[in-house]
């Protein structure tokens, strides 16, 4: 070997990218030892395989285009994201690949791994989508109280009218029923018209307060209550009434982030909701300021992910929600002078527990 292959190969065996060559017929023939790290499997057993082999097969179309168009020397070099079947599940790589000096057809190329960085686009795309949500509900539940409240006026006018017709002959069985119709249909539209005012005040409002938290947690709890049904029961274990300084619509988003979480942890399986609760708590310490505390009976948090629960990047798992949220709802808490702290055991369940500030 010469000196500058071997130049070239000692670089390429310490380099985090997988450096490879492959042949005409597109099998590796080298590979460099980041390809067992990035992959799980040895190099030994991947050469004289085939590249494709390892693509996903949603990205074997594009990968099998560029390859072709270097060796028909349309163009000299490509680089595309793709995703690489491994060992350890779908890896994301950028995959750059390069015609050889050689004239041969052979390619030489990188795999680096972008697995992360993809996970973190994700993870911001759907943190940019919420915050769009945040934005829009307001204006869509003042559009949908206009026609509420034109469907309440028709609805009163209805039961008004059942009187005079029952009055007119028509048979009271009837009329008891076209009631009890109108007035399931009244307090409906009552609970809809109640969910919209709730969902009105969800973007953050700074300057508001002193906010009640037991009306607050009330407020969070309809809200959940929808996906909670399937899942476990809600409790709440308020103290007296609390009050805290601060923006209600900001503290009503760092609660419903750890309710939804809690509730998100309980399994969906349908068999047996009552076995399992969120808890709502709130207390006074005692030295004027409020606890509050969501308490659920998921399977808890590993030891080794707590310290990192309020990162923005916290890992799926556990069947807790993961991303943004949490790290929202801290950040929140700490503008507003509070303290947030978690705790879990394995089977026992997870509590995330708030201080602020309280206003006599």
């Amino acid at each position: 070997m010469s000196a500058d292959a071997l130049r070239y190969h000692f670089l390429a065996e310490r380099l985090n990218e997988v450096v490879f060559h492959l042949d005409r017929q597109g099998h590796f023939t080298f590979l460099s030892p980041a390809w067992t790290s990035l992959t799980g499997v040895s190099v030994e057993s991947a050469l004289g395989q085939s590249l494709m082999q390892g693509v996903h097969p949603e990205d074997q179309k594009d990968v099998q285009r560029l390859l072709e168009s270097i060796a028909a020397r349309v163009q000299a070099s490509f680089r595309l994201e793709v995703r690489l079947l491994t060992s350890r599940g779908t890896q994301w790589v950028e995959l750059a690949a390069f015609s050889s000096p050689t004239g041969q057809g052979e390619l030489l190329g990188t795999l680096t791994d972008i697995t992360e960085r993809r996970q973190l686009q994700a993870r911001l795309q759907q943190a940019d989508r919420m915050a769009t949500l945040g934005m829009l509900v307001p204006g869509f539940a003042h559009e949908m109280n206009n026609p509420l409240a034109f469907m309440a006026a028709n609805l009163d006018y209805l039961l008004t009218s059942m009187g005079p017709a029952s009055a007119a002959g028509a048979p009271a069985s009837e009329v008891a029923a076209w009631r009890e119709a109108v007035e399931e249909i009244i307090e409906g539209s009552e609970r809809l018209r109640r969910t919209l005012g709730h969902l009105r005040g969800f973007r953050p409002e700074p300057g508001q307060g002193p906010v009640d938290v037991n009306l607050l947690l009330d407020t969070v709890g309809q809200l959940v209550s929808s996906v909670l049904r399937s899942r476990g029961r809600l409790v709440r274990d308020h103290g007296a009434r609390s009050l805290v300084p601060g923006g209600g619509g900001s503290l009503r988003q760092a609660l419903l982030n750890l309710v939804l979480h809690a509730v998100l942890s309980l399994p969906d399986d349908g068999e047996d909701p009552e076995a399992h609760e969120v808890r709502l708590v709130t207390r006074d310490d005692g030295q004027g300021r409020v606890v509050i505390e969501v308490h659920d009976t998921g399977p808890g948090l590993a030891p080794e992910l707590l310290p990192h629960v309020f990162e923005p990047l916290f890992p799926e798992g556990g069947g807790h929600a993961s991303g943004p949220a949490l790290s929202v709802s801290r950040d929140i808490v700490r503008e507003l002078g509070g303290d947030i702290e978690v705790t879990s055991s394995r089977g026992r369940g997870t509590t995330f527990r708030v201080t602020l500030p309280g206003v006599s």
